[in-house]
């Protein structure tokens, strides 16, 4: 019995076991019961003597050469992507603004032509196919188009003039068609250059910024007279006033007033030159009113 006794001790001491000697094996269900899995997960466990606590397996994780890696690669691909997002926004902006001052303008011709009381003979005849067909012939034209030129400019809510000398005080530094077609054909002659835009010289460079009138209107958009005498028949409007790009076909259009003999006075997008990039009056208006 005192030999028996011994050995169990001894076994004990030597297995660092608490187990009863005599136990028996644990049946499969003990094995895999939510209690024995948990047990072994734990013995699993790291413990370290020289703290107080267990301490789990490290997780991998990412080097600081691999987070600058992968922050360059996102850069690269912002500079890449976010131009052309931001072109596009910006269009989209410009449309829209476009847009509304189209809606304004129209809405001025027509409130101007109820207030005086009949169509004032000021516009382009307008033939079948939608094109200019010249100015319509009337001894009062002139008369009419002044009357046109005071309802239509109290009725936009103008809040400055410039009758001439225009730039800087009304207006930003503009380009002219003469200046646009000098540089838009770098292999023609500037004499070559200046007979595409032949015809079209009340929107030159210096007509625009020192002799022809300008408007700033109540939103901040700006008229822009063909020539000293010209508003209303021909004008530019530039939607968003002295903020930029201030560039034709961008921010910047030109307009005819026609009509025929059965319609209001209605503008009519002129397909002039644009800057770089931009589009015409035209193209524009189709683009806003396309269902």
């Amino acid at each position: 019995m005192f030999s028996q006794a011994r050995s169990l001790t001894r076994y004990r001491f030597e297995n660092k076991s608490p187990k009863n000697f005599f136990a028996k094996k644990q049946s499969k269900y003990e094995k895999h019961s939510p209690l024995t899995v948990h047990s072994s997960q734990i013995n699993e466990t790291d413990f370290s003597r020289f703290t107080s606590h267990f301490s789990p397996l490290k997780n991998s994780a990412f080097t600081m050469a691999e987070v600058l890696i992968t922050l360059g690669i996102i850069g690269i691909i912002a500079a890449m992507t976010l131009p052309s997002i931001i072109n596009k926004a910006e269009k989209m902006i410009l449309k829209n603004q476009f847009k509304k001052t189209y809606s304004t303008l129209s809405q001025a011709l027509l409130k101007s032509e109820a207030d005086y009381g009949a169509k004032p003979e000021c516009y382009y005849l307008i033939s079948s196919n939608s094109s200019i067909s010249g100015l319509i012939s009337s001894q009062y034209k002139d008369v009419e188009c002044n009357v046109l030129k005071t309802l239509l400019l109290k009725n936009l809510n103008v809040i400055a003039t410039c009758e001439d000398n225009a730039y800087p005080n009304c207006i930003p530094k503009y380009k002219g068609f003469d200046t646009m077609a000098v540089e838009n054909n770098p292999d023609l002659s500037e004499e070559e250059a200046l007979e595409i835009v032949k015809g079209q010289g009340g929107f030159k460079q210096n007509n625009i910024l020192y002799k022809a009138p300008a408007y700033v209107l109540a939103d901040g958009s700006i008229i822009l007279s063909y020539a000293s005498a010209s508003f209303p028949k021909i004008f530019a409007i530039d939607i968003n006033g002295k903020k930029g790009p201030n560039k034709w076909g961008h921010d910047l259009f030109s307009f005819w007033l026609g009509s025929n003999e059965k319609s209001n006075i209605i503008l009519i997008g002129t397909s002039y030159l644009v800057e770089k990039g931009g589009v015409t009056t035209k193209k524009m208006i189709q683009d806003v009113l396309k269902k």
